[in-house]
């Protein structure tokens, strides 16, 4: 375990000055008792942190399970919350300036027009009471911190933008991340949309016009298995979100106590109450993005001579115009003045897209599943608070508020359960098949569209409206009723994929396109989950009994096995040492040294493995898509038939000519090469997180090498004021590779394994970032040495195991 240093905020926190005890809310150290209030507080909450940082809360109600929550996250993630409540409020102009490339205006003017606070606020009303009651502590709590002495600690102390906030701007930010896979994608689409010939096209090119969705990058493994499959016959849980590093996205472990109400353990992105994964004594479970349709585009073509209105069943409508003024701060210190005005149609904003923009004929619309999702907070206090599958299931059917995941869940009697609920748009049979045609054209734009996950519908028909249903969570969304589900007493897991194979033994199939594909290849991560959890035989991932321990799980998330490797090292070693040369860039590469190495290695992506980075490189050097189907790498094709074990077999040699894998080989060693690596390096020397000077050996894939666990880098998800981790010069997109090896700041985030036991929940768990963003505190590298070990830490759940923690402080909170 890892105490605290003095220097972290913390720690200070147990040395209240007599200002501290002065204000609203007193926080106080284990050994200097609370002071007697004149009446007693509204928040009193007890937080005890463990080994690395993780705070555990307890408190007599949910408000003040709030209010201890939030103080805790403030001390250790206050900066990036109030930097991502500008962006969300479309303030970051105003106080940090227009930015690179005018980023920072695009964004307010986007967000703007999305206009998240008003919509929070109207709604807040709506909210069920103990949601109100969790939220307005959680603010409590963080406006505490921020009151304090302590908070002048903070490296964005005396920014003007650092001030209290309130339950809407809390309830905003909400919103804006249940749009990370639809509005959040197309932000820099509203900003750009203004009607031709005004001369007034806002764009940035640190804005992309649609944010690509690359699940390699915003993606995870989740396993829940059942009394078939434990050791126990228990219930066993891996969550392994893989997402940034850096910025808003990244996640922030505690626990939280209401006696007699609520005992849940887990993480959750920042600023967001309670737990998004984790396990209470009840029920574990875990989410992936799921990469189904979350809004749908419009093509609205517009009356000649009048760009701001459209023909809709025949008839004209006039769009929605909206002046918005933005106020920019300029290098003086001066403010000025920034207007424009956006349209929406009865569908929703204008968007302006590459090839697809607003011209005279025809512009763009589209409409979000999760603009008016108002219940993202009562969904995961509810599955919190469930006390069987049962009760978390009913959860999903009254409140539909998950907005982009998969969800898999566990119990200690051993029953488990898949879902694919996210927020999707309901479509007529005759709609579907419209888009089918068109999407059957390559060159259409409904196909263009397609290949960025974009459904491009028409706006002129009420034809393709969203269909409203009973039992949806807002009109025109398909009900739960309808959402991929199973459940089972083996296994169910998902990787990113859709939910066709959440267990192979039972495909779901039949349900709509816009909740994902069925029948179609298997990317090479999801074959390696399937196949670690499939095979029974010794030497495998859960032994000849085919029934999981939980250190054979953690064995299994981590063993950085690849598919791509099992499947064709033993056929390419041999083609290699058959022709040792190739050519590439010209040059003819002796490969000797190449084949020896491939010929060693293992298969595996550790941080001593050599070979690795050399396997990467060739897999590589093929586009992506040769990896799901026959072609230039692959013999046999993909068949819906036998998905976990097609596509397979190397491509046989060309009876005449050179061997095109040889070249391919070839061209790996030099990338290699400019990277100033050689193919005998390990791939820990390669492949690393910096921290301050030093560099962390980092083992682990990315989605080519065919591994469960992701690590990569992620340019894209830095929106807040930390500075993205520095690369150099990148040689290769596909893999990461740059002139400084692969620098790694993404993947797997949360990592843990659980299993249920007769003395309730057992789990272990890494946070590699840790627990803050700050470079000056512990908590901010502390895990990522032993990340890069395999050296799990235990959760501190029950209450003997947090009261023996030799790491343990306590603070008290009480306040208004």
């Amino acid at each position: 375990m890892t105490p605290l240093s003095d220097s972290h905020p913390f720690r200070l926190s147990l040395r209240p000055t007599l200002l501290a005890l002065a204000l609203a809310a007193t926080a106080t150290g284990c050994d200097e008792p609370e002071p007697e209030p004149d009446s007693p507080a509204r928040y009193q909450a007890t937080i005890r942190r463990t080994g690395f940082g993780v705070p555990h809360i307890t408190a007599r109600d949910l408000g003040s399970a709030g209010y201890g929550q939030g103080y805790a996250f403030a001390q250790d993630n206050a900066c990036t919350l109030l930097d991502q409540l500008l962006k969300v409020r479309g303030e970051r102009a105003r106080y940090l300036g227009a930015g690179p490339n005018g980023v920072n205006v695009a964004t307010d003017f986007a967000f703007r027009v999305l206009d998240l606070p008003r919509r929070a606020e109207e709604s807040w009303s709506r909210e069920p009471e103990d949601v109100r009651e969790l939220i307005s502590g959680y603010v409590a709590g963080f406006n505490h911190f921020l009151s304090l002495p302590l908070a002048e600690r903070l490296p964005c102390a005396g920014q003007p933008w650092v001030k209290p906030i309130t339950e809407v701007d809390l309830t905003a930010y909400h919103r804006a991340l249940g749009l990370l896979l639809s509005g959040n994608r197309l932000l820099g689409a509203i900003a750009a949309a203004q009607p031709p010939g005004t001369g007034a096209t806002l764009q940035s090119e640190s804005l992309p016009l649609l944010r690509e969705v690359d699940a390699t990058k915003i993606g995870s493994n989740g396993w829940a298995l059942g009394a078939e499959r434990s050791e126990s016959g228990r219930g066993m849980l891996v969550a392994n979100p893989h997402f940034p590093w850096e910025g808003e996205l990244r996640l922030w472990e505690s626990h939280l106590t209401v006696p007699g109400k609520l005992n849940v353990y887990g993480v959750g992105l920042l600023g967001v109450p309670g737990v998004l994964i984790g396990f209470n004594e009840h029920v574990a479970w875990t989410h992936t993005v799921s990469l189904g349709a979350r809004f749908t585009a419009y093509t609205l073509p517009l009356v000649p001579g009048k760009p701001t209105s459209y023909f809709y069943d025949g008839q004209v409508r006039d769009m929605t115009a909206r002046p918005i003024t933005l106020q920019v701060r300029q290098p003086d210190g001066s403010l000025t003045e920034m207007t424009r005005t956006y349209y929406s149609s009865h569908h929703g904003p204008i968007i302006s897209l590459a090839g697809i923009g607003w011209s005279s004929q025809l512009t763009l619309s589209y409409r979000d599943a999760n603009l008016d999702n108002e219940s993202l907070i009562a969904q995961f206090l509810g599955m919190s608070r469930a006390n069987s599958l049962e009760e978390f299931q009913q959860v999903f059917a009254n409140v539909g508020g998950i907005p982009w995941v998969h969800t898999m869940a566990t119990t200690p009697e051993g029953d488990v359960w898949y879902a694919d609920a996210a927020a999707t748009p309901n479509l007529r049979p005759e709609t579907l098949q419209a888009w089918a045609t068109a999407v059957a054209n390559p060159d259409s734009p409904q196909a263009r569209l397609l290949r960025s996950s974009v459904v491009l519908l028409d706006g002129s028909t009420s034809r393709d409206e969203w269909v409203e249903e009973p039992g949806a969570r807002s009109p025109g969304l398909i009900p739960f009723a309808r959402a991929p589900q199973l459940q089972r007493r083996d296994f169910v897991f998902n990787s990113n994929d859709s939910h066709w194979l959440a267990n192979p033994a039972q495909p779901l199939t039949g349900f709509s396109p816009l909740q994902g594909q069925e029948g179609t290849p298997r990317t090479p991560r999801t074959r390696m989950n399937a196949q670690l959890l499939t095979e029974v035989s010794e030497g495998g991932a859960s032994g000849a009994d085919g029934r999981f321990t939980l250190e054979e799980l953690q064995d299994a998330i981590l063993s950085n096995r690849s598919s791509t490797a099992e499947l064709l090292l033993a056929d390419v070693v041999r083609r290699c040492k058959a022709s040792p040369t190739g050519t590439a860039e010209g040059l003819t590469v002796d490969l000797t040294q190449a084949c020896d190495v491939l010929a060693a290695w293992n298969g595996r992506y550790d941080v001593d493995s050599v070979g690795a980075a050399l396997w990467r490189q060739l897999m590589s050097a093929y586009t992506y898509s040769a990896l799901l189907n026959a072609g230039p790498l692959l013999a046999t094709p993909f068949s819906p038939s036998a998905p976990l074990t097609t596509p397979n077999t190397l491509k046989p040699r060309p009876e005449t000519g050179a061997d095109p894998l040889a070249d391919k080989l070839a061209a790996a060693v030099l990338k290699l090469r400019a990277a100033g690596l050689e193919v005998s390096t390990p791939l820990g020397q390669a492949q690393y997180a910096p921290r301050g000077t030093e560099r962390v050996a980092l083992h682990g894939g990315v989605d080519v090498d065919g591994v469960t666990n992701i690590c990569s880098y992620d340019a894209t998800s830095n929106t807040s004021l930390e500075p993205t981790t520095p690369r150099g010069t990148v040689l290769d997109n596909a893999t990461g590779l740059t002139e400084d090896g692969y620098v790694i700041n993404s993947g797997t985030s949360f990592l843990m394994a659980l299993e249920y036991t007769d003395n309730g929940p057992r789990a272990r768990a890494f946070l590699t970032y840790g627990q803050s963003a700050d470079p000056a505190s512990d908590l901010y590298r502390n895990q990522l040495e032993r990340f890069s070990e395999k050296q799990w830490r235990p959760i501190a759940f029950a209450e003997q195991d947090i009261a023996q923690d030799p790491s343990l402080e306590t603070t008290t909170l009480a306040g208004d």
